[in-house]
């Protein structure tokens, strides 16, 4: 097993949202996915942002991707674990489309983070302007050879012309990105006025998260540089000029994390317990505090109208 040369600071020693210097320590756990490797979750307790640490080099970090078992950057069906997988991405890439047709009546879509672009060639299929930007060679030569794709590797974002995209998509890519603040500053600059970002993020408030507590799979450290709530997602979001539009739960993802979950502890049974604990975080959620396995959050630049698309 690899290990890659980490951060020699022990203690981080700001925030790096906020900047505020006085942080908690929240977890302790391991990189139950790959490496075994022990990290911690530290919390600010200014701007309720949470991130791993210590975090690998930037030119370090793409070791702990390389694994066949990393399903979003793969469309292997060979086990029943990926067939699931495909089965719940293929309803939910539809989900996702009609969400954005609530909001947005415009059709050019960017998504970054497109992994093997599975969405962005459905978003085509509909009549979409499609482009996808991706850090995985791998992936994106995928994306572009077998769907014919317009994508291109993530660096390209800051020479993209401003203004450019009605809709633009981060499926559970924001908590990978090393600095949270340049890319919510491309983000802004290649919306349109009147255009909305759709980001989704594993929620740290869920049933699952808390019962799961370490072993939960969505912390997914190192890969998962950062961990968001509602709140730290209002302060990002407020820093950047956004406003949040609308969140919105995505259902699925209770089974699918408690499935890892439960694979990490190596629990007997563990499909029909991830079952069990998926449908009672959504239930749970659904009586009352609306603290979904993971949540979409609609972000729209602030004075913007709204639309008759937002209604429907």
């Amino acid at each position: 097993m690899f290990h890659v040369k980490q951060s020699p600071i022990s203690v981080p020693e700001n925030c790096l949202l906020c900047d505020n210097k006085e942080l908690i320590k929240h977890h302790e756990l391991q990189d139950y996915f790959l490496t075994r490797e022990s990290f911690s979750i530290y919390r600010c307790p200014a701007c309720d942002l949470m991130f791993t640490w210590p975090r690998p080099a930037a030119h370090e970090l793409s070791a702990y991707y390389k694994s066949k078992e990393y399903i979003s950057h793969s469309n292997k069906k060979s086990d029943l674990q990926s067939r699931i997988y495909q089965l719940i991405r293929n309803h939910t890439l539809r989900q996702k489309i009609r969400l954005i047709r609530q909001f947005s009546r415009g059709n050019q879509i960017l998504d970054i983070g497109c992994a093997t672009g599975e969405f962005l060639n459905q978003c085509k299929k509909k009549g979409y302007t499609a482009t996808g930007v991706e850090p995985d060679e791998q992936a994106r030569g995928y994306a572009s050879g077998v769907h014919g794709l317009n994508v291109s590797d993530t660096g390209n974002l800051n020479s993209m012309s401003p203004s450019t995209f009605d809709v633009i998509t981060l499926w559970h890519v924001l908590e990978h990105v090393g600095d949270l603040n340049e890319r919510m500053e491309q983000i802004y600059r290649l919306l349109k006025p009147e255009g909305y970002a759709f980001i989704a993020l594993p929620n740290p408030r869920s049933y699952d998260a808390s019962y799961y507590g370490k072993y939960w799979a969505a912390w997914d450290v190192p890969r998962h540089l950062f961990h968001f709530n509602r709140s730290s997602v209002k302060y990002l979001a407020r820093k950047h000029r956004f406003e949040i539009a609308d969140i919105r739960p995505m259902l699925f993802d209770s089974y699918y994390i408690s499935l890892l979950s439960e694979k990490y502890m190596n629990h007997s049974l563990y499909f029909v317990r991830a079952a069990y604990r998926g449908f009672i975080s959504n239930f749970m959620a659904g009586m009352g505090n609306n603290e979904y396995s993971s949540l979409i959050y609609i972000l729209r630049k602030p004075g913007v109208k709204i639309k008759a698309a937002d209604a429907t």
